[in-house]
């Protein structure tokens, strides 16, 4: 059997997973702001780590196409400190 295939334009989270440090999520906001245009706050969620040495950024953007994440994925994977994207 296939795995079911997303059908765009479609509402997605994005999540990353970064160092704890300020600068970072003001670098991830940024290639956000890249991709998607300008960011609404209350379409991202931030969560602190138990140790709060990591931070857990959730973001729920229209997507418009697959090669759009992949090029966002690419570009987040390039950021010294962004530890996952899923």
């Amino acid at each position: 059997m296939e795995p079911e295939r997303i059908s765009f334009p479609t509402e997605y989270p994005i999540k990353v997973v970064v160092r704890a440090a300020p600068a970072l999520r003001t670098q991830v906001d940024a290639i956000f702001e890249r991709h998607f245009g300008p960011l609404d706050g209350a379409l991202v969620t931030e969560r602190p780590s138990a140790q709060k040495q990591f931070t857990s950024l959730t973001y729920v953007l229209v997507v418009q196409d697959a090669t759009q994440l992949t090029a966002l994925h690419t570009d987040l994977k390039a950021v010294d400190g962004v530890i996952m994207v899923l």
